[in-house]
């Protein structure tokens, strides 16, 4: 078992696999949670098991979610599981029981939708990066992709889903997320930094200015021999390329939903939401398509 990168001290609880694999690709249901979750979330996810083809497994008592993320994907890695479906601990996911669904969130969804089953869904479509299409917890709350999050016409469009397809996007939020191995891999072979071979714990979901230390060890090289007028011309090149680069792929404000999409991305794995496969997001209420509006 791979150590955890937590600061604070709830070890992870070890992965719980199925007795067989079944006919279905394996699945990893992880639940990066803090310490609590509602009723309704429990039930949801409870529902969403398989043994048949899923292993569960819980992270929780860290109040910096990167890390449980972290932790979680690297905890996927040791296991043969081909799928991560990450659910957070204030989503309620569809299980394939629409009267249920509807009742609980409140979104009257025609049975199509509201009787769809998260895991199966995400998996039918077939992309090693798809989430499901939820929206922030209050009144205001945005669609939660890149798109609906920055586009006011787009969160109107989102507002009215269900629609039965995919978008691709920029990043997709993690409380509903399907991730195969190979993303997890991929960014390892495409930024070295954040990888486990050189860290206690993979660094896929945290905020880091990974790229800008590649240009510094550049013009460290660069500055180790004779420093004359051609030289401090590379490293100011090297300077600017490295501002560039971390404003616009690796910004500190940036969620680590948002980092690790896009670096999925530049490692080749595009991310996509599924605009029929709605998830309602627990705070004050349940809130969805229905619930939330547009800030005048």
């Amino acid at each position: 078992m791979e150590p955890s990168d937590k600061t604070s001290g709830v070890d992870p609880v070890p992965v719980a696999m199925p007795p067989a694999a079944g006919e279905f690709p394996k699945v990893l249901l992880c639940l990066p949670w803090q310490k609590q979750t509602n009723p309704m979330t429990a039930f949801s996810v409870m529902n969403l098991v398989d043994r048949r083809r899923t292993a569960v497994m819980l992270d929780f008592g860290d109040a910096f979610v990167a890390h449980a993320r972290n932790t979680c994907a690297t905890q996927f890695l040791s296991t043969p599981c081909e799928w991560l479906l990450m659910v957070d601990d204030d989503m309620i996911v569809p299980f394939g029981q629409a009267k249920w669904f509807n009742a609980y969130t409140g979104f009257g969804l025609a049975d199509k939708f509201a009787g769809i089953n998260a895991l199966e869904r995400l998996l039918s479509h077939g992309k090693s990066l798809v989430g499901a299409l939820y929206f922030g917890r209050h009144e205001f709350g945005a669609p939660m992709y890149c798109e609906g999050a920055n586009v006011p016409t787009e969160a109107d469009y989102a507002r009215k889903a269900p629609y039965d397809l995919i978008k691709p996007t920029r990043w997709v939020a993690t409380g509903c997320l399907l991730i195969h191995r190979t993303v997890f891999e991929d960014i390892e072979k495409k930024f070295p930094r954040l990888s486990r071979a050189q860290n206690r714990c993979g660094q896929w979901f945290s905020t880091s200015e990974h790229t800008a230390m590649d240009y510094i060890d550049q013009a460290r090289a660069t500055l180790g021999g004779v420093l004359d007028g051609e030289s401090a011309y590379k490293v100011k090149c090297l300077m600017e390329s490295a501002s560039a680069e971390a404003k616009a792929n690796s910004g500190l404000g940036a969620g680590e939903d948002v980092q690790f999409c896009i670096r999925a991305k530049e490692a080749g794995h595009q991310p996509y939401v599924d605009m029929g496969c709605l998830c309602g997001h627990v705070g004050s209420g349940v809130f969805g398509p229905s619930n939330t509006r547009r800030k005048r």
